[in-house]
This record gives C-alpha cells, sequence and structure tokens, in this order.
C-alpha cells in the first residue's frame, strides 16, 4: 500500500450543490486519508482558491460547468498558469469538453451512432433532417452538456413542434441530432471504468420504462453485478488508449447493437465512476491519485 510520507492536500473539486462532496467522493476521500493524505472540497468557481496547498487538484463532481463552459475553461487555464498538478491534465479538459471529440474518434475507426452534427449559429430543419437521414426518431442534444441537459427526443410527428426549441438550442451552441438506439431502452447503456487506463469495473444502466435517459435522477437503474462480453471490454480499452495522455480516470459509455460496441461518450472530465458498485474501485482510484501526486 502507498502511504505518503507528509501528509499532502488533495483537492476534490466539486460545484456548490456538493459542496460537502457526494456519497461516492467520500468514499475516495476515505481512501485517501487512510493512504496518509488529506483531501478537501475545494468548489471550483469559487473565489480565492489557496491553489498553492494542494498537492493535486482532482476534477470530481464540477457538474454545473456545461452551464458556464468559459468561466470553466478560464478555471482550468488559471490552474494551469499557476503550476497545479491537474488530474485529468487540462489539455484533456479542454478537448472533452465538447462532444465534437466523438467525431474525431468515429474518423479513428471507433463505431458511434450514425449522428449529424451542427455548429452554432447554423440552421437547419429538424423535420427534413431526419427525413433525409430515413429516421423516424432522433435524439437532439448540445454538443456541451452533462446529465442530459437539454436534451430530447425528436420524431418524425413531432419535430416541427420542436423547431423553435432545436433552433434555441443552435443559438446558444453546437447540437448533435443522433439516430435513436432502441438498444438503450431494450438492453441499457454500458459503462465502463478505468484507472490509469487500466479497466476496473463496468454497470449496465437502464432507462425506466417509457423514458430514454439511463441517468438516475430520471428514475435510470444500474446493475452492477453483470459481466460484460471480453470484447465490449476490449473495445472500451482501445477507445482508453487512444488517448495519448496519461488519464488518472476514464469512462466509456456505449450500447452493444448486433453484438458489437457503440461508443456513446467518454467521459474525461467529471463522470460518476460506481466507486459504490465495486469494493475495491475507491481504493484503485485513490492509489491512482497518490502515484500522479
Amino acid at each position: 500500500m502507498i502511504k505518503a510520507k507528509v501528509m499532502k492536500n488533495i483537492a476534490l473539486a466539486t460545484c456548490r450543490q456538493f459542496a460537502d462532496l457526494t456519497i461516492e467522493d467520500k468514499l475516495l476521500a476515505d481512501c485517501l486519508r487512510n493512504l496518509g493524505f488529506n483531501p478537501k472540497p475545494l468548489v471550483w468557481d469559487a473565489p480565492n482558491q489557496p491553489l498553492d496547498e494542494f498537492a493535486a487538484v482532482v476534477i470530481r463532481s464540477c457538474w454545473d460547468y456545461h452551464k458556464k463552459p468559459d468561466e470553466f475553461l478560464n478555471w482550468i487555464d488559471k490552474l494551469e498558469t499557476n503550476g497545479v498538478n491537474l488530474l485529468n491534465p487540462p489539455e484533456v479538459l479542454r478537448r472533452n469538453l465538447d462532444k465534437i471529440y466523438l467525431r474525431g474518434l468515429n474518423e479513428a475507426g471507433f463505431k458511434i451512432p450514425p449522428t449529424v452534427w451542427l455548429k452554432q449559429g447554423e440552421t437547419g430543419d429538424l423535420a427534413k433532417i431526419l427525413v433525409a437521414n430515413s429516421w423516424s426518431k432522433a435524439v437532439i442534444k448540445p454538443t456541451i452538456s452533462a446529465t442530459a441537459w437539454r436534451t430530447f427526443v425528436a420524431t418524425t410527428d413531432n419535430a416541427d413542434r420542436l423547431q423553435a426549441e432545436f433552433e434555441n438550442l443552435l443559438s446558444n451552441g453546437g447540437v448533435i441530432i443522433q439516430k435513436f438506439v432502441k438498444e438503450i431502452q431494450t438492453k441499457g447503456e454500458w459503462s465502463f471504468v478505468f484507472f490509469d487506463k487500466k479497466f476496473s469495473h463496468a454497470v449496465l444502466k437502464r432507462a425506466k420504462s417509457g423514458d430514454f435517459r439511463v441517468q438516475s435522477n430520471f428514475g435510470g437503474v444500474i446493475a452492477a453485478d453483470i459481466h460484460p462480453a471480453p470484447n465490449l471490454i476490449a473495445e472500451a480499452q482501445r477507445i482508453v488508449d487512444k488517448a495519448d495522455e496519461n488519464l488518472s480516470y476514464a469512462r466509456v459509455d456505449g450500447v452493444e447493437i448486433a453484438g458489437e460496441f457503440f461508443l456513446m461518450e467518454l467521459e474525461l472530465i467529471e463522470p460518476v465512476l460506481f466507486l459504490e458498485n465495486d469494493k475495491s474501485a475507491a481504493q484503485k482510484f485513490a492509489e491512482t491519485i497518490v502515484r500522479a501526486s
């Protein structure tokens, strides 16, 4: 077991709503203390941050960054300028902020659901986009988003009624229109968790009946006692290995379609890591942080 010779402070960056840390982060904090470190919450947009007292700042529950992305990026810049040891690295955080990274991974050979990308200020007719792609149903979401924020489903029947909402999204940022993946509802979405680019554990998230969102705050449920097929784990590992930089943590979300893995998200900023769902996960994450501090 790794132990600190001198007590070091580790900042667990969070948002105001979870200024006292989430249940998951409290598990991580306990493991860090057992390793001789002193974990402290750090609200990312709080004033007068004592950045020089931390051996590392770990991005954890900054779950409102998508509502003020420029401010979040400025904060990342400030930490980097001040020589703060940031986990994950600042260049990783910047690149992962906008879901446009998915297009790059797709071009590199990784499968994603069929997707149309629109930049901020572009125009588009939602109904015509669905018809042109032969989609009866699609998911629409901002390219900078989290926890299904401002995400909705459009069909060929209601697309005209949702056009104003669609245009509002486009006026505020980039937008993804993605073919609806029925396997989200019938099979669920996998989350594969990695520490230091090594596979740790997986969970299967299922949406409640009639919904497409697998997040727990929308009624989604988590199955942890499951065994994903080796080819799915291997594909998630390939995706993580694509990143050149060191990754203290990563979460690969995807769906199995006809036996193949389709990437939905590569979460490298502030993902839930399901530490409660694997008895060794918090310890493994803590040891990864210690090695990087």
